[in-house]
């Protein structure tokens, strides 16, 4: 290496470089729909499918019974909801140069952003229940949380499309708008409702009755409570909304009107160590993780609201193998593996990995005890 000569008046080769060993915070989205859905094991030796069951309602009785002859019998009968479980994960690679000399821990700095990335997984595999996608690849419809084309797919072949034909318990087979003819009931995994009047999104415009406010909530909140849908343990049905919907519910002139004469009672909040905003019987919670279409014509961010029963997803702590097959605990595991004895391919012994594994699923349970509420973002609340 040359040498380097520096001027006597700034002397750079005499200036040391001061680096701050308190590493600079790294923003996280929040989290919460794993919080949201109720948890199963994963037992070991049961298989890649899982299957949820559950008895179908009997009607309350509407002939009286017949005094001289035998009366029918009603069928108890069940459904149930198969998936399949899945693993995902990432890993860094960590030079033994790097740990030797990094002035910040790069293994624990490793093992803190992977277990966040595992979060944010998990939270999106969540979501593939509720904004799921049963159309073709090409369509490349199956779009969650923050994915790189979320903002110009999530509602891009549905915009002329009516609420009915968002969900499969609600929606029918038929030509999509821009596809070819596909099942068009299997988009979202829950029924939707327009916060307008209009049967079609691309008929909105940013009104009050069109944007997220009071209109919306009041008819999701008014579905769930009209199918019996049991609340949280808390009192109150949950929602998870973008940051942008929240927002432009502050600004919808209904919400500020209905505010002033309007108090609900504080409840014990559902979501762990984040803060909620109360209407008409809903808890909802931000998390910028929640999808949000976003284009020059318009942006909507679909807001989930569910009670007891709506999901279920696999226990992080619960299942997978162990002692008896001699294999990893847990469904979520931080695999760290540091240079070891070398080999053909590592001769030097200079990479170690640390890894997140995930195993999971999700599944709807009951598509009645959620409701996803579509509503355009007001105007000026951001990109």
């Amino acid at each position: 290496m040359a040498d380097q000569d520096t001027s006597i008046v700034t002397g750079d080769n005499l200036l040391m470089v001061l680096f701050s060993r308190k590493a600079i915070k790294t923003l996280h989205e929040k989290c919460l729909f794993y919080q949201v859905a109720e948890k199963f094991p994963l037992p070991p030796g049961s298989g890649v499918q899982m299957t949820f069951n559950g008895l179908r309602k009997i009607n309350a009785a509407s002939t009286t019974l017949a005094e001289a002859s035998s009366n029918s019998a009603v069928n108890l009968s069940s459904r149930k909801v198969n998936v399949t479980i899945a693993s995902y994960g990432r890993h860094a690679k960590i030079t033994d140069l790097a740990e030797l000399v990094s002035i910040i821990g790069p293994v624990e700095g490793a093992v803190r952003e992977l277990t966040q990335a595992a979060a944010l997984t998990l939270d999106n595999v969540v979501q593939l229940a509720v904004f799921k996608s049963g159309q073709t690849a090409a369509l490349n419809l199956l779009q969650v949380g923050q994915q790189s084309n979320v903002k110009t797919k999530l509602l891009s072949a549905w915009l002329a499309a009516q609420p009915s034909s968002y969900c499969a318990n609600t929606g029918a087979t038929g030509t999509q708008s821009g596809g070819s003819a596909i099942a068009r009931n299997t988009v979202f995994g829950f029924p939707v409702v327009f916060a307008t009047s209009a049967t079609r999104i691309s008929a909105c415009t940013a009104t009050v009755s069109s944007t997220v406010g009071p209109q919306l909530f009041r008819k999701m909140t008014t579905r769930l409570k009209r199918l019996a849908v049991d609340p949280m343990p808390n009192g109150a049905y949950v929602g998870i909304a973008h940051p942008n919907s929240i927002a432009s519910m502050y600004a919808n002139a209904s919400y500020r009107a209905l505010v002033v004469n309007y108090a609900e009672g504080p409840k014990e909040s559902y979501f762990k160590a984040t803060p909620t905003h109360n209407i008409f019987g809903i808890q909802l919670a931000e998390s910028s993780n929640v999808p949000r279409y976003a284009t020059s014509a318009l942006s909507c961010s679909p807001i989930f609201v569910c009670g007891q029963g709506a999901l279920g997803v696999v226990e992080l702590g619960g299942g997978g193998g162990g002692a008896s097959d001699g294999g990893p605990t847990g469904a979520m595991q931080i695999i760290i593996k540091r240079p070891g004895p070398a080999t053909v391919s590592e001769p030097y012994d200079l990479n170690m990995t640390v890894a997140f594994k995930l195993r999971s699923v999700a599944a709807v349970l009951n598509p009645s005890c959620g409701v996803i509420g579509l509503a355009l973002e007001g105007a000026g609340v951001g990109a």
